[in-house]
């Protein structure tokens, strides 16, 4: 065991030299600059090392959005071959005002903020007047944009591309409907307030995202435990550090996932835990004051946009917990949807009435549950895995007495199974119709909450007929020219090109084109 332990450590410091030595760095890109409360901020992010070449060490991003007093948004992304891009939904409570754009990886805190990226970007809230808003509404006769105009027919390819000679690359590209004109900001001079702050033990997240969690109270945790509950049977052991904290190292895992987290003292009496942070929650000393070039009538248009945009990120955020049917990739031995049979009140009477592939039996004055063999000629000799929505239940009464009525499925595996330190003989599998421990009471050390994971490149769900901002969105262009279709709707768009030149620097090109 000192040995495995000793080759993790050598391994994790290994990656953390790397990290340290390549001097990760990133580019942050997003589709527009002007924001209206209530819409998606479609974000991408390229990690480079410090000569501008493509990394692919770190596999999450992260990003966040703050004024001066605190952070408003904020998300993770993986990264492949250095790249990843996710979707931010700016809060209904946001101020109307300038905001910071703070991208990084782990690794990067190492070095301290210094070396993270930031851009500005602007947020109006439509709805009201809050004493915070630092905006000034400009005259639109007063502000004239460089603009090359073309013509194109709905569906019509276009192409954009840069000049010959040019030793720019294209990263992203964004096609806007009623983009609002906004003055030009930079970073130079807004620095973060924790900007000194550095530590040097941050390993890089090579697999997946390193969740953290600490003790709730006094007592000392000594085991711990994480499973994502409703999606499957995902579970990971925590990993104590010098500083009493617990990491869990996970692995493709994206998305809000229900999550439970459980601690327990050295007599298995219940040590509960919290998740803790994963973001620096970097804030700006100071930041412009926003200036704004539009007509009421652009407002309330782009306001109708971003109503709908709200329905569909709740349309899209709605309950996915779906049921699978498997087990570490095998399929059950025996399935049964309640529905099909008659409703008993405890899993005790279902398992005596129709369940097959079940026996319980006393160990040591316990109650204990038994598959068959994969031979199907006897029973096993180990005892069973029994979860419930992806939880384990090492009381077996508890399980017997639940409510068989809240289930959906009953599912039985055999097989030897390894499920995180645990090897089992079989798995029975409880699912709840929600998928969420329906009316299931928890110890006092399990926390049940929902964890937002890295989102997995998502792709921009924009309706044909609609009135959202950002009609199209390319987040890897990584090339010198592109093409997409012209909007289906006839106005004017903005062609938003966004990228680097052959020393590192960003830029930004905008362009209008007319569909009819």
């Amino acid at each position: 065991m000192k040995r495995v332990i000793l080759t993790i450590f050598i391994c994790q410091a290994c990656l953390l030299l790397n990290a340290q030595q390549l001097g990760e760095r990133v580019e942050a890109y997003t589709d527009k600059s002007c924001y209206l409360t209530g819409e998606r901020m479609h974000v991408s992010v390229l990690v480079t090392d410090k000569n501008h070449n493509t990394l692919d060490l770190s596999k999450v991003a992260y990003v966040e959005i703050a004024d001066t007093a605190r952070m408003v948004a904020h998300a993770m992304m993986y990264l492949k071959d250095g790249q990843g891009w996710a979707e931010v939904s700016l809060p209904e409570g946001m101020h109307s005002g300038n905001y910071m754009l703070t991208a990084y990886t782990r690794a990067m805190r190492n070095e301290g903020e210094k070396a993270f990226c930031r851009k500005i970007i602007s947020v109006i809230n439509p709805e009201g007047t809050s004493q915070l808003d630092n905006i000034t509404f400009m005259k639109e006769e007063d502000h004239k944009l460089s603009i090359i105009i073309k013509e194109y027919q709905a569906g019509q390819g276009v192409r954009v591309a840069l000049p010959k000679d040019s030793a720019m690359i294209i990263r992203t590209l964004s096609v806007v409907r009623g983009n609002l004109r906004t003055a030009e900001y930079t970073m130079d001079g807004y620095v973060g307030k924790n900007s000194s702050q550095i530590a040097n033990n941050y390993v890089a997240e090579m697999e997946g995202h390193i969740v953290m969690a600490r003790s709730s109270n006094s007592i000392k945790t000594e085991t711990s435990r994480m499973v994502m509950i409703g999606k499957g049977a995902d579970v990971y052991d925590g990993q104590q550090q010098a500083d009493g904290t617990w990491l869990y190292y996970t692995h493709d895992v994206h998305a809000a996932q229900p999550t439970l987290i459980n601690g327990y003292d050295n007599e298995l009496k219940p040590a509960p835990l919290e998740f803790i942070t994963p973001y620096v929650q970097s804030l700006p000393e100071s930041l412009p004051r926003l200036q704004v070039w539009c007509s009421e009538q652009e407002l309330k248009e782009r306001s109708i946009g971003a109503q709908q945009e709200q329905a569909l990120v709740a349309w899209m955020s709605r309950d996915t917990l779906a049921h699978t049917g498997e087990f570490l990739s095998k399929r059950p031995d025996y399935s049964y949807d309640m529905d099909e049979y008659t409703k008993f009140n405890t899993v005790r009477e279902a398992l005596l009435e129709f369940v097959k592939g079940v026996r319980k039996r006393k160990v040591h004055g316990t109650n204990q549950l038994f598959t068959i063999s994969e031979n199907k000629k006897n029973y096993t000799d180990w005892p069973a895995l029994v979860l419930l929505d992806g939880m384990p239940v090492y009381d077996v009464d508890d399980i017997l007495g639940y409510d068989a009525r809240l289930l959906k499925y009953i599912e039985v595996y055999s097989g030897v199974f390894t499920f995180g330190t645990t090897v089992c003989q079989g798995v029975i599998s409880f699912v709840s119709r929600h998928g969420l421990l329906s009316n299931y009471t928890l110890d006092e050390g399990s926390r049940l909450v929902t964890y937002e994971f890295p989102q997995d490149h998502p792709n921009c769900l924009i309706p044909a007929k609609s009135k959202i901002s950002t009609v199209y969105w390319n987040p890897a262009v990584n090339a010198r020219q592109t093409e997409f279709p012209a909007p289906q709707d006839a106005g004017n768009y903005q062609i938003i090109l966004q990228g680097t030149d052959a020393e590192g620097h960003p830029f930004e090109s905008i362009s209008e084109i007319r569909v009819n």
